[in-house]
C-alpha cells in the first residue's frame, strides 16, 4: 500500500495513501481515519487493525499487517520527539525573580507614598479644622447664650429682636480664621461642608455692616427728636436694622453649626467618611435634613416661611 509519513505539531505522526489518511498518536494502538470513509479504531487483532465507518455503520474493515507495522515505526519515532516539561513553579519563579521583585518592589513604594500623602493631607486637613473650629464653636456659643436670654424676657417680638441685637454689640465672637486662606483646605472634603464654610463666611460678612447700621441707628433713636413723626421714623428704621442683623446672624449661626457638625465626621473622626456619608444617606438625623433645607432654600428649617426684610418706598427714614 503505497504512502508517506509526514510529522505534524504536537508530536503527530500521519500516513496518507491515495484516498486514505491515517493519523497515529504516540501509540500505535490509537489509529483514526479521516476523509471520506473516516472512522473510529477498535483495536487490534490478529495483527489486523480495526475501524468502524461511521458513513456505514454496519460496515467493518480490516487492513493486513502492513498498515500495523507502518504505524509501530511511526510510534518509534514519536518516541525520540521532545516532549513538553510539566510546569515547574519552582523554576519559573527562579527565572523571573528579578522582574517580579522590581514590580512587587515598584508596588509596595507606590503604597507607601499613597499612605504618606494621604496622611500629610489628613493632618493638614486637621491643622485647619483646628483653627477654625474655635471660632465656629464661638459662634454657636453666643447664639445659645442669646436664645436662653430670649427665652426669659417675656418681650415682643420686636424687642426680642432688638434684644438680640444689643446683645451682639455687647459681646461678639470675632472671627479671623473664617476668612482667612486656611479655609480651603477643608474644601475638598465634602460638598456640604465646603458650601456650609462659604455661607458661613458670606453671611458674616453680611451680618457686620448690618449690626454697625443697627448700632448707629440705635443711637439716632435715642437722640432728641423734633417731632413725633421723626421719632416714629427712627423707630420704623432701628425695627429694620434690628431684622437684618438678626436674619444674617441666625443664617451665619446655622451655617457654621452644620460646619461644625461635618467637620466632626469627616476630620476628627477616627471612622472613615463613607461610612458617615452612607448613614447620612440611609439614616438621615435632624442636622443632615437641616443642611439639606438651608442648603435648597436658603432658610432656617425651624421658619415656616421667611425672606429678607425690604425696605418698603412709602416707609419714611
Amino acid at each position: 500500500m503505497p504512502g508517506a509519513l509526514r510529522l505534524s505539531k504536537g508530536a503527530k505522526v500521519a500516513w496518507r495513501a491515495p484516498g486514505v489518511e491515517w493519523a497515529v498518536l504516540r501509540c500505535p494502538y490509537r489509529v483514526c481515519r479521516t476523509g471520506h470513509d473516516r472512522g473510529k479504531f477498535l483495536g487490534r487483532k490478529e495483527g489486523l487493525i480495526h475501524w468502524r465507518n461511521h458513513n456505514h455503520p454496519g460496515a467493518t474493515v480490516a487492513a493486513d499487517g502492513h498498515l500495523f507495522q507502518i504505524t509501530q515505526a511511526a510510534a518509534l519515532m514519536c518516541e525520540h520527539l521532545p516532549i513538553t516539561d510539566s510546569f515547574d513553579l519552582i523554576a519559573t519563579l527562579h527565572d523571573w525573580q528579578d522582574l517580579a521583585g522590581a514590580i512587587i518592589g515598584g508596588l509596595m513604594g507606590v503604597i507607601g507614598a499613597l499612605i504618606v500623602a494621604g496622611r500629610g493631607t489628613r493632618r493638614e486637613r486637621r491643622i485647619a479644622a483646628s483653627t477654625v473650629f474655635p471660632e465656629i464653636y464661638s459662634l454657636r456659643a453666643q447664639n445659645d447664650q442669646i436664645k436662653e436670654a430670649v427665652k426669659v424676657s417675656h418681650l415682643t417680638q420686636v424687642l426680642n429682636t432688638r434684644l438680640v441685637c444689643d446683645m451682639l454689640i455687647r459681646a461678639r465672637p470675632t472671627i479671623i480664621a473664617l476668612h482667612g486662606p486656611v479655609v480651603t483646605q477643608l474644601y475638598d472634603i465634602d460638598e456640604r461642608l465646603f458650601r456650609h464654610i462659604i455661607n458661613a463666611h458670606r453671611t458674616h460678612e453680611v451680618f457686620e455692616p448690618a449690626l454697625a447700621t443697627y448700632q448707629q441707628a440705635r443711637n439716632d433713636a435715642r437722640a432728641p427728636q423734633p417731632s413725633p413723626e421723626d421719632v416714629s421714623a427712627s423707630d420704623i428704621k432701628l425695627n429694620f436694622c434690628a431684622a437684618q442683623a438678626k436674619w444674617a446672624w441666625e443664617r451665619c449661626v446655622e451655617h457654621a453649626t452644620l460646619a461644625n457638625y461635618y467637620l466632626d465626621c469627616f476630620v476628627f473622626s477616627v471612622w472613615p467618611n463613607w461610612i458617615f456619608r452612607l448613614r447620612m444617606r440611609l439614616f438621615p438625623n435632624d442636622l443632615d435634613r437641616r443642611s439639606a433645607h438651608i442648603l435648597k432654600t436658603g432658610n432656617l428649617r425651624s421658619e415656616a416661611k421667611e425672606t429678607k426684610p425690604t425696605l418698603d418706598e412709602h416707609t419714611p427714614i
